[in-house]
């Protein structure tokens, strides 16, 4: 307990004031004074029998004694929330890497160019129209499952019980309040064990994980403009495992595919926190996100691509090289141009 405390800085919402954020961007709004989250995030989402299991790990910097997060959810939740293994994250970079493709440049009868790398409350209690549904502990943190009825009701609530908010986005609360959504909230606060006061650390939050109906997987977005004041175009990574390869239904998000490919257990046997997530014969999806540059106005919604494939994406890779060759299948291009060199000296040669 006490280095998990450590490890995240005392991270909690403030008991008794509202803060107003620095700019962040992260899955759920974030809110603390003197926190940095990494704006790019990685999001874990499982989707089966219309349950959406979603894991986010957002990776952050600060000093800040208090610290919380509100994620909004479609329906409520369908089990306690948990703390997610950090080993999937790994995992999951480790088999969807991209394959890599050396090359190099021709220089004479050479190769040439450096080496680098190419692109690549209580329990169902009402309270002035908040409808406090659940509420409990997960690791060092307390979450509490509210519904609202008004913006006001949900803000009113916030500021009673002492999680900070930006009063400023009213019209991002009242999106997910109008459309009945739920929100999850969660904080921690710091005691004799947290760091120092002032002094920066930097760690990952969680992995927490949260389970909720939905007919298709959705990624709650419009959110993180709470937090995305400043912050250009940040991309998303989003590992969906489903019966189907995904697609991004959004035009307001532009996305690409990084990784396509049916799971086998025979093929999961070095990945075991993968194999404990996925079920012989899904998908898992990779997609690169990015944001509009204005900031998200709605959630990322997901459907079965039309274009079901295996993909994965590529790394060229420059390397350096001299000699008559080159690494890899450049060598054998090189050996087809010195034969046509030394042929062209053979018919000179018979011509004399």
């Amino acid at each position: 307990m006490r280095a998990q405390l450590s490890i995240a800085l005392g991270l909690s919402a403030a008991l008794a004031v509202v803060v107003v954020p620095r700019p962040l961007l992260a899955c759920g709004g974030f809110y603390a004074a003197e926190i940095e989250v990494a704006s790019d995030q990685n999001i874990i989402v499982t989707h089966r029998g219309g349950v959406e299991t979603y894991v986010f790990r957002p990776h952050f910097c600060g000093a800040a004694k208090d610290f919380g997060v509100i994620l909004p959810i479609p329906a409520t939740l369908s089990g306690t929330p948990a703390l997610a293994d950090n080993a999937l994250f790994d995992e999951l970079d480790r088999f969807t890497e991209p394959e890599t493709v050396e090359e190099c440049e021709a220089r004479g009868l050479g190769c040439g160019a450096s080496a680098g790398d190419g692109d690549l409350g209580t329990r169902g209690a009402q309270d002035h129209g908040v409808n406090v549904v659940d509420r409990g502990r997960v690791g060092i943190f307390e979450y509490v499952l509210l519904q609202a009825t008004t913006t006001s009701a949900f803000t009113d609530w916030l500021t009673q019980n002492g999680f900070p908010y930006d009063a400023g986005m009213s019209a991002v609360y009242e999106s997910y309040v109008t459309r009945q959504w739920y929100f999850v909230a969660f904080k921690v606060s710091a005691d004799t064990t947290a760091p120092p006061a002032g002094k920066k650390l930097c760690g990952d939050l969680g992995p927490l994980q949260v389970s909720f109906a939905t007919p298709s997987p959705v990624i709650p977005a419009r959110i993180a403009a709470v937090n995305s004041a400043n912050v250009a175009a940040p991309v998303w990574r989003l590992f969906v495992v489903t019966a189907a390869q995904q697609a991004v239904t959004n035009t307001s998000f532009s996305s690409s595919l990084n990784f396509s490919r049916p799971l086998r257990n025979a093929d999961l046997g070095g990945f075991p926190a993968l194999a404990a997530v996925a079920q012989d014969g899904e998908r898992l999806t990779v997609l690169d996100v990015t944001f509009p540059w204005n900031g998200a106005s709605d959630d990322i919604n997901l459907q079965v691509d039309p274009n079901q494939r295996d993909f994965r994406s590529v790394r060229h890779v420059t390397r350096e090289c001299g000699g008559l060759g080159c690494a890899g299948s450049n060598l054998a291009t090189s050996a087809s141009g010195v034969a046509l060199v030394l042929a062209a000296i053979g018919r000179m040669r018979r011509r004399r």
